[in-house]
């Protein structure tokens, strides 16, 4: 009898922090909507916004106040990084606002594909400079 080989699987999973340093927030987004904070991001979040006050000579205690955005939710286990794109394009397009208030509740094909062709597009591009 042969030996069975064992195998590791990692799950990856994309969510989204978006930091607004006037107002000391970080917005969450995750397409899973766990309703939880990942918290090892949290801690790093937090760290790094210690480290970035102190280097930076400034006196002030920063505190983050954490968001957890409603954001549209991916339909399987795998859209998890379009998702995540395609919140950062509207972020981009639209500003910060965009997580404030009633966002999309869902994300159609349409908006979905659109992420793909544009990020096929961009590798594309990238890769036959």
């Amino acid at each position: 009898m042969a030996p069975q080989k064992e195998t590791m699987e990692f799950a990856l999973h994309w969510v989204l922090g978006v930091l607004d340093m006037k107002s000391d927030t970080c917005y969450y987004l995750d397409s899973l909507s766990s309703g939880n904070f990942n918290m090892q991001l949290k801690q790093i979040v937090d760290s790094a916004m210690v480290l970035y006050t102190t280097q930076s000579g400034s006196n002030k205690r920063v505190k983050l106040n954490w968001v957890n955005v409603t954001c549209p939710v991916q339909p399987g286990s795998t859209e998890c990084g379009y998702y995540m794109l395609r919140f950062m394009k509207e972020i981009v397009e639209e500003g910060i606002e965009v997580l404030i208030g009633d966002g999309k509740a869902e994300y159609t094909t349409a908006d979905i594909d659109e992420i793909r062709e544009e990020w096929s597009t961009f590798v594309t591009g990238f890769i036959y400079r």
